[in-house]
C-alpha cells in the first residue's frame, strides 16, 4: 500500500482537507479490500479443513467398526488359550487336554490423521470456534490413545513367544511349569486387549457422535472379570 503526496500545490485549508479526505478514504478502501481478501482466505481455509476432517473421521469410524469386531475375536482366542492351559495345569496327566490348539495372533488397525495434521499446520484451527476445535482435539486424542495401546500388543506377543522359546513350549507334553510360565503373559495380553477394546469403542462412539451431530460419550467401562 503506497501513499503519495498530492501532485498539485495545496491552496488553502479547503484544499488541504480535501486532499486529507481523499487520502483517508483511499486508505480505508485499501484496508477494507485487504480485510475482505484475508477474510475470504480464512473462510476458504476453514471450509476445506472441515470437509477434510469430516471425511477423515468418517473413514476412521469405519476402521474402528472393523477394529471392535477383530478385538472381540482376539479376546476370545486368548481366553480360550488361557482356559486350555489352565486345564492342563490343573490336570497335567489328562492326555485329552494336551491336544489343545494354542493360537496367538492380532491385527494392527491404522487410523488416518493427515487432515488433522494439515489443519494444525495451515492454522485453520485458529479460525474455528474453541468448542469446535476442542471436539476435534478430543476425537484425535482418543485415536492416539488407541494407537498407543495397540502398540503394547506387539510387546505382549514378543514376551509370549519368548516364554515359548525359553521353556521349549509345544515340544512334547506341556508341563505345569510351562503352562504357569505361559499364563502370565497371556493374562497381560488379555488385559491389554480389554483396554484396547474400550479405547476402540470410545473412538467409534466419538466418531459416530460427531458425524451425527450428537454429544460424544464422556466415559466407558470394561468388565475385566470375564463374566
Amino acid at each position: 500500500m503506497d501513499v503519495h503526496a498530492p501532485h498539485q500545490p495545496i491552496h488553502g485549508v479547503k484544499d488541504f482537507f480535501l486532499h486529507l479526505l481523499t487520502i483517508t478514504v483511499g486508505l480505508l478502501i485499501a484496508v477494507g479490500i485487504e480485510g475482505c481478501v484475508a477474510l475470504h482466505h480464512e473462510h476458504t481455509l476453514v471450509k476445506e479443513a472441515r470437509a477434510s476432517l469430516h471425511e477423515e473421521i468418517e473413514h476412521n469410524a469405519k476402521s474402528m467398526t472393523d477394529a471392535v469386531k477383530k478385538i472381540a475375536q482376539e479376546k476370545t482366542a486368548i481366553q480360550n488359550d488361557i482356559d486350555a492351559l489352565t486345564k492342563i495345569m490343573e490336570q497335567p496327566k489328562n492326555k485329552s487336554f494336551q491336544n489343545a490348539d494354542i493360537k496367538v495372533d492380532f491385527n494392527m488397525e491404522g487410523i488416518n490423521e493427515a487432515a488433522w495434521k494439515t489443519a494444525q499446520a495451515t492454522g485453520a484451527l485458529a479460525y474455528m470456534p474453541h468448542q469446535e476445535v476442542q471436539r476435534y482435539t478430543d476425537i484425535y486424542e482418543a485415536h492416539h490413545t488407541f494407537l498407543t495401546q495397540q502398540d503394547k500388543l506387539l510387546e505382549d506377543e514378543a514376551k509370549f513367544l519368548g516364554v515359548m522359546a525359553k521353556t521349549n513350549f509345544g515340544h512334547g507334553d506341556i508341563t505345569p511349569e510351562q503352562t504357569s510360565a505361559a499364563l502370565e503373559p497371556l493374562g497381560v495380553w488379555l488385559a491389554h486387549l480389554s483396554y484396547l477394546n474400550l479405547t476402540a469403542k470410545l473412538c467409534l462412539m466419538s466418531n459416530q457422535a460427531f458425524l451425527e451431530g450428537k454429544d460424544a460419550p464422556s466415559e466407558l467401562h470394561e468388565d475385566l472379570s470375564g463374566k
